[in-house]
């Protein structure tokens, strides 16, 4: 008796499982997509991104004619649209390194630069670090990246090593050295070590 439902039950199973093997099947090709054209990128829109032109994480690097590496990060670069040779930058970042070795950083969210002056601008609040020990915050920087000369667009605090430093302007100027000048009533509040 056993050996007969044993044989019955397989002789149903070869009947229903092919059957609902086909019934999968035909779902499968009864809920399918239709394919993509051929030659379309999925998840791109291309009429904005060739409208919208920019390019993501740029590096660029060079060197003045004194000596002084002048590298160059951004976040994202796209072109100003009324002036050909004007970039827009976001998440900007410039580091001016003397033969030396001494360095300058800045940072801004945002500026612009200008190809043919190869100048930068950098606007909103700016940081800048020195590797001497000079940092501060300001609204505006402006950058000349062919001599490696940054100036500051108003009065500024620095944090120094001998104390806390006001002044009406800044220059930072590679030749023969890393120098910082400060100008413009310049006021040193000196705390002496210890």
């Amino acid at each position: 008796m056993a050996d007969n439902l044993y044989s019955a039950t397989v002789g149903w199973l070869k009947i229903i499982l092919p059957m609902g093997a086909l019934a999968l099947l035909s779902t499968l090709f009864l809920f399918a997509r239709a394919p993509d054209p051929p030659g379309t990128i999925p998840y791109a829109d291309v009429a904005e991104i060739a409208n919208d032109a920019r390019i993501s994480d740029p590096r660029f690097a060079a060197v003045t004619p004194d000596g002084t590496v002048v590298e160059v990060t951004a976040t994202q670069v796209a072109p100003d649209l009324d002036q050909p040779d004007r970039f827009r930058i976001t998440g900007l970042a410039i580091r001016l390194t003397d033969a030396a070795g001494a360095t300058v950083s800045l940072t801004a969210a945002e500026g612009s630069f200008d190809g043919r002056t190869r100048a930068a601008a950098l606007t909103g609040l700016v940081r800048l670090e020195s590797s001497s020990g000079y940092s501060l915050e300001t609204r505006g920087i402006a950058a000349d990246l062919a001599d490696g000369v940054v100036t500051t667009d108003g009065a500024l605090e620095i944090r120094a090593p001998q104390g806390h430093l006001t002044a009406g302007a800044l220059r930072v100027d590679s030749a023969g050295g890393q120098r910082l000048v400060f100008s413009g009533g310049v006021r040193l509040l000196y705390d002496p070590p210890g």
